[in-house]
């Protein structure tokens, strides 16, 4: 691998001309050229190859020094530098993109360039092969991802529906060796989505498919039997299903049930719950719990009965009893019943009582007393209380009392919380009077307490036993007692209302609040935080009232934060407490600050809290302690100083805790560039380079170079180098053009001008010209030899300087410099001259001209109506020739009766206004050759002729008189007036000797179409 940390460094600053103009320089050592590469090369590689540069140098012993993108390289495992005789090597042996850029090999007196690109191998994913996979699995469930790439240190992103994703606890990135992998521990519906794993030149798409599992009822495990409860007692339906997240819906009767009135509707993890407050008629009923709204979801049914109970007889159980009065006492016979309202009858051997007398009936409630005053012999017999539902039947007798014994004892009794514990013992005789005591004191009936009696069987009834019944019962009857202990157990203390996941900020006041299904004893529920019971703190509170219990936090901390859970002995409900930290403010926000390159910065902010932790980036990059780097953090205070600051440093500071962030901008302005060494006077040979050279203080600046005032750019003649602080200026191939005064600049910073002087190369002519002598339209090749190469030489023709081009085609072979012309003309000829320099040779380019001959002639005979134009044009094989024109044999002269013309290798002769006397022979004279063209001019006919009597026949001879323009003219017809549509006469003149312009006389028939 190639250390990435190159060490570049800045080559020192040196102050060099170089004169490279041959047998010139000022030193006195033959100045060191790089022979081989010429040009610039250009190198691409992949990443991990070897890359060579190499240079060969005009002497073996000459030092060189490397340069990367300006700044002088310095060897190392990643670098290697050779020298082997004149040649110089820089080697990369495994070469890495970051190693790529320009390469200079700098020899003092010329340099050599390299441009070297590195490019990175292909990054490919190799398994999975497809491209894109569909894949399903079950929720909740784990879920893995997993692709290899090559190479194996490859680096890849993942996404999910476009985002990239990052890691966390419910989504796991891991890489090992080529293989890579998305790992979802716990997988919900959710989760399911488009997880693309993404190289830098491959991607493979994965469709992952979540199905969740079917819902089902974990508790109960069989269908609850129905639910029978009195109006006004509390209802708690809850079921548990397989999966917490699972919604479900609630239906009484077949309706949806909503939260609110007397309903409430709970979810605790897996758990679901229903509950009744107070349940009244209304509320009876099927409920259902359903696991999800679509049709044939599980479900589970409860049966909710709320019924009054029939009004009964509570005291006594015994449906008889016997009753002993003494005579002369007051006979009482008392029924408890189970409510009040219920009708009561009272009748004695069978005839219904009425309150009169000595009877007297008195109904208090659920209470039932028939008094008999002053008690007879006669008041013996059955009485029976009689009610719709019920009845008990008492017999009495009325006898004096024998003595009073207990014939069974009373038995220990132990209940739960809220149940009946009924006491009993027997007396001797049945009708002897007992005495209930509890703890001590006598007990006297109520609603909670409830004596009764059956024959011999007395009982004591305690409804609805609570934990303080808990205690000893006594019987007192006579002289004689019977005590038994009753022990209350507590019932099952459920949450109706439970607890609620909270949030809250620091400093807040916090209130955990739970209801029970009962009234609890104080300490019947405790409050626990992480498992533990909760510490001695000032700051929580606990309080009863009634059903609610609660547990206040006063000025929560970030310590109070987690799981609080309150219990009973048989319940548990748990709610996790979040703590937001207070929010942090800035006090003093960080400031500005601007310093010059190399110096230090100091930022500094004030908090609002102490003992925040925070981090200090710049430019978004976290920033750590280090030699240039020291961060304090003080009480409320936190600073940050940088030290060595350049220009690459400056951005912007950040400081971040928490949900707070701060930042301010530091700028770190530049140390003017200045030109600690500006470049000299340099004189060079033409053809020769020339480098000027400045030296600057700071190696990262930019230089602008100029010549007679006008900016110069680069160009394959001119090079523009940077070499750690040095700036050159490199020329090649100098010309005379080149010479003027240059100077160069660093932003408000001048050095020079200096003058460039371009000395003219002593050239020779080892060769010289020789001359030609060539046909017309033939080709001629000058070659001339002289002492120097890199020499440009200059063409001329008769004084006329030569152009490439067209007929003209220049090159140079080396020292040889040729001219060829082709197709050549005549007027070519004349003295060719060759200067390179100040030297020159002559030839002489003789044409020889090619005879004129006609090359278009005229017709040989054109005949033309007299008053037009007559036009004769010829065409010669040469341009710019002189012809002579002849009209039967005598040269004619350009006037208003003839016009010559001529255009290129085209002659014409224009005769105007053409007249018979114009006819005749005309002769074009070109050279030794010429052309005849007979001239015929055609003139109207006018015909006379003499009327006819009218008496003469027809058909009838007419006499025409004419003058013919034409011998040739031999057959024409004859218009006559208004008859123009056809010919009137028909004349065949072909027996007639005709000569031009003769008058002639001939019969005329009329023509022979015409009737």
């Amino acid at each position: 691998m190639v250390n990435r940390a190159l060490g570049w460094q800045t080559a020192p600053g040196r102050m060099m001309v170089n004169l490279t103009a041959c047998g010139c320089s000022h030193s006195t050592e033959p100045p060191v050229r790089i022979i081989y590469p010429r040009d610039e090369v250009t190198l691409i590689a992949v990443s991990l190859e070897c890359v060579v540069l190499m240079c060969e140098l005009s002497q073996e012993d000459a030092p060189v020094r490397w340069y990367k993108d300006g700044l002088e390289v310095e060897e190392s495992e990643a670098l290697v530098l050779e020298s082997d005789g004149p040649r110089r090597r820089l080697v990369l042996p495994a070469a890495q993109p970051e190693d790529g850029g320009e390469f200079v090999c700098d020899a003092g007196d010329d340099s050599a360039f390299f441009t070297v690109t590195v490019t990175a191998p292909p990054e490919r994913i190799v398994h999975p092969a497809a491209r894109s996979l569909d894949l399903q699995f079950r929720a909740p469930g784990r879920v893995e991802l997993r692709c290899e790439v090559a190479p194996a240190g490859s680096q890849v992103c993942w996404y999910k529906d476009g985002l990239e994703v990052e890691a966390s606890d419910a989504l796991q990135l891991g890489a090992e060796g080529p293989t890579r992998t998305l790992t979802l521990p716990h997988a919900q519906p959710e989760d399911a989505g488009e997880y693309v794993c993404e190289t830098r030149d491959e991607a493979v798409t994965f469709n992952v498919s979540l199905a969740e599992t079917p819902v089902q009822f974990l508790m109960p495990e069989r269908a609850p039997s129905p639910l029978c409860v009195a109006p006004g007692e509390p209802v708690v339906l809850s079921c548990e299903l397989s999966r917490a997240s699972a919604p479900v819906f609630w239906s009484h009767n077949g309706e949806p049930v909503q939260d609110g009135e007397g309903l409430e509707l709970q979810a605790e993890g897996p758990r679901r719950i229903l509950c009744i407050r107070a349940a009244d008629p209304g509320h009876a009923g099927l409920y259902t719990c359903q696991a999800g709204a679509a049709p044939g979801s599980p479900s589970l049914s409860f049966t909710v009965q709320v019924t009054e109970p029939p009004v009964r007889v509570v005291a006594p159980e015994a449906a008889q009893t016997r009753v002993r009065s003494t005579p002369g006492g007051d006979l009482e016979l008392v029924v408890h019943l189970s409510g009040p309202g219920a009708p009561v009858r009272w009748y004695k051997d069978g005839e219904r009582l009425a309150s009169q007398g000595r009877v007297q009936l008195e109904p208090a409630g659920a209470r039932q007393v028939l008094r008999v005053r002053g008690a007879r012999s006669g008041d013996a017999g059955e009485y029976l209380c009689d009610m719709p539902q019920d009845s008990r039947i008492f017999i009495v007798s009325v006898e004096e009392l024998p003595p009073v014994k207990l014939i069974s004892e009373l038995t220990p009794l132990t209940v739960h919380e809220g149940d009946d514990a009924t006491f009993r013992c027997e007396v001797s005789p049945p009708d002897a009077d007992v005495t209930w005591l509890r703890n001590g004191a006598v007990v006297t009936p109520g609603p909670q307490l409830e004596m009764a009696q059956n024959g011999s069987s007395h009982t004591l009834t305690i409804r609805g036993c609570q934990l303080q019944d808990t205690g000893t019962v006594t019987a007192r009857a006579g002289g004689t007692s019977t005590s038994a202990r009753l022990h209350v157990r507590e019932t099952e203390l459920l949450f109706l209302r439970r607890l609620q996941d909270m949030r809250a900020e620091e400093g807040q006041d916090v209130c955990l609040e739970v209801e029970t299904g009962r009234v609890g004893t104080a300490g019947a529920v405790r409050w626990m935080r992480g498992g533990e019971p909760l510490p001695l703190d000032s700051r929580l509170t606990m309080a009863q009232d009634g059903h609610i219990h609660r547990l206040s936090i006063h000025g929560v901390i970030l310590a109070d934060q987690g799981t609080y859970g309150c219990e009973s002995h048989h319940d548990r409900t748990l709610a996790r407490l979040s703590v937001r930290p207070r929010q942090l403010k800035a006090l003093r926000p960080l400031e500005d600050v601007t310093i010059s390159e190399g110096g230090s910065a100091t930022f500094q902010l004030e908090l609002s809290q102490e003992g925040v932790t925070g981090e200090w980036a710049q430019g978004g990059v976290r920033l750590q302690p280090g030699p240039k780097c020291h961060i304090h953090a003080e009480g409320h205070t936190h600073r940050l100083e940088l030290s060595g600051l350049g220009l690459a440093d400056s951005g912007c500071i950040s400081f971040t805790a928490d949900s707070l962030r701060c930042a301010a901008r530091l700028s770190v302005r530049e140390v003017p560039v200045t030109i600690v060494r500006g470049p000299q006077n340099l004189e060079v040979t033409e053809g020769d380079t020339a480098t000027l050279e400045c030296e600057l203080s700071q190696a990262l600046a930019d230089v602008t170079w100029e010549k007679d005032g006008r900016e110069l750019t680069p160009s394959p003649r001119l090079r523009l180098q940077a070499l750690g602080t040095r700036r050159l200026l490199q020329l090649r191939r100098c010309c005379s053009s080149d010479a003027g005064t240059y100077s160069c600049a660093v932003g408000t910073t001048r050095a020079g001008p200096v003058r460039l002087t371009v000395r003219e190369r002593a050239v020779s002519v080892l060769c010289e010209l020789q001359s030609v002598q060539a046909r017309e339209g033939d080709s001629a090749r000058f070659e001339c030899t002289v002492s120097e190469t890199e020499i440009t030489g200059r063409w001329e023709l008769g004084g006329r300087p030569l152009r490439a081009g067209g007929r003209v085609r220049i090159r140079q072979e080396g020292k040889k410099h040729i001219l060829v012309l082709s197709s050549l003309l005549a007027e070519d000829a004349g003295e060719v001259r060759f200067q390179a320099g100040p030297a020159q040779s002559l030839a002489r380019l003789e044409v020889e001209a090619l005879p004129l001959q006609m090359c278009r002639r005229p017709p040989r005979e054109k005949t033309v109506l007299a008053g037009r134009r007559a036009v004769l044009e010829v065409t010669v094989s040469r341009s710019g020739s002189h012809v002579c024109w002849l009209w039967e044999g005598v040269e004619l002269c350009p006037g208003g009766k003839y016009e010559m013309r001529s255009h290129g290798p085209t002659h014409s002769l224009v005769i105007h206004d053409v007249q018979p006397e114009d006819q005749g022979s005309y002769c074009c004279q070109a050279g030794q050759d010429s052309a005849h063209t007979q001239l015929l001019v055609e003139a109207p006919l006018f015909f006379t002729y003499s009327p006819l009597p009218v008496a003469t026949p027809v058909p009838h001879p007419l006499l025409l008189s004419a003058q013919l323009a034409s011998a040739g003219l031999r057959e024409f017809d004859i218009s006559m007036g208004r008859f123009h549509f056809f010919p009137l006469f028909h004349i065949n003149a072909c027996a007639l000797p005709l000569t031009p312009y003769s008058p002639f006389t001939c019969p005329a028939l009329p023509h022979p179409n015409y009737p």
